[in-house]
Parts: structure tokens; C-alpha cells; sequence
């Protein structure tokens, strides 16, 4: 319906904004059907304990137990907020502006933001800290050692 309204309108703004409407409705459909996911799975048993320490416990542990699949794309509607509002305050507060310097490629840049956010924001941390300990999904910290001989990064 909303591709079919920008068609009908066929300028620029409607363009733009049916996309990044499209996906934000995107991003935030992905993170009900995550929420609902993690819901069943908690209450079927399956994230109380991980007998299996393989690829598919730590895809569990990362994906479900730390609800990754709901707050990434949650952080990535939230800045598909943030791309359409800074686009429409170029739009109507520098007017000539945006008329002179706006490229087509820019549109796209604004689609993936989001997506590249919800990944960088929440998954990326998610996969560097969640480990499989005695059977738990837990979360570990980095901490810089400095004590003794042995420098570097450790796991705690």
C-alpha cells in the first residue's frame, strides 16, 4: 500500500518516506516475531540449560537467551527515526540546500543505516561477551590484565 501511494504521488519525498516507513515497519515486525520467539522458547524450556555447547547452543544462547533477534531491530527502527527526521530538517530548514546538493545515493545510504545499527549496537557486543558456562548462557566482560606477567585481554 505504501509503495502504491508513493507511485501515485511520484515526487522525491513520497519516495523517500514510503522506503524508510517500509523499513522501519520492517525492522520493528522483526523484532515482534523475536520477542514472540524468545517468549515460547523461555516458556517451552529450552533456555534454561544448554546441555549442547556447539554452534547451535551459542546461535541459541546469542540469538534467543540475550533477545538479540528483539533489541537489534528495535535499535534499528529507532534510527530510521532519527535518518527520516534529520532528512526532513535538510528538507525544510536548508531548502536550497537539498536542492543542490542531494544525490540519489544518499536514499539508499539511509536505507541501510538502520540495519547496519541494529547490528553494530546491540549484536556485535552480544557475540563478543555471551559464552556457554557449566550449561548457562552467561555474559562475560573483558578486562584488561595488567597484574603479574601476563598481559592482555582475558575473559573473565
Amino acid at each position: 500500500m505504501l509503495l502504491q501511494f508513493s507511485r501515485f504521488l511520484n515526487s522525491e519525498v513520497a519516495i523517500f518516506l514510503t522506503f524508510m516507513l517500509t523499513v522501519q515497519t520492517t525492522l520493528e515486525l522483526v523484532a515482534c516475531i523475536g520477542i514472540a520467539l524468545r517468549f515460547f522458547l523461555d516458556i517451552a524450556g529450552l533456555l534454561e540449560n544448554y546441555d549442547y555447547s556447539g554452534p547451535t547452543g551459542m546461535a541459541f544462547c546469542i540469538f534467543f537467551n540475550s533477545a538479540t533477534l528483539a533489541v537489534s531491530p528495535m535499535n534499528g527502527a529507532t534510527a530510521c527515526l532519527v535518518v527520516i527526521a534529520l532528512d526532513r530538517y535538510w528538507k525544510i530548514v536548508h531548502a536550497i540546500h537539498h536542492r543542490k546538493r542531494y544525490r540519489r545515493w544518499m536514499t539508499y545510504v539511509g536505507l541501510f543505516l538502520p540495519w547496519l545499527n541494529g547490528v553494530a549496537t546491540h549484536f556485535v557486543a552480544t557475540v563478543i561477551t555471551k559464552r556457554i558456562v557449566s550449561g548457562m548462557c552467561v555474559t562475560t566482560g573483558l578486562h584488561r590484565q595488567v597484574c603479574g606477567s601476563q598481559r592482555g585481554w582475558h575473559h573473565q
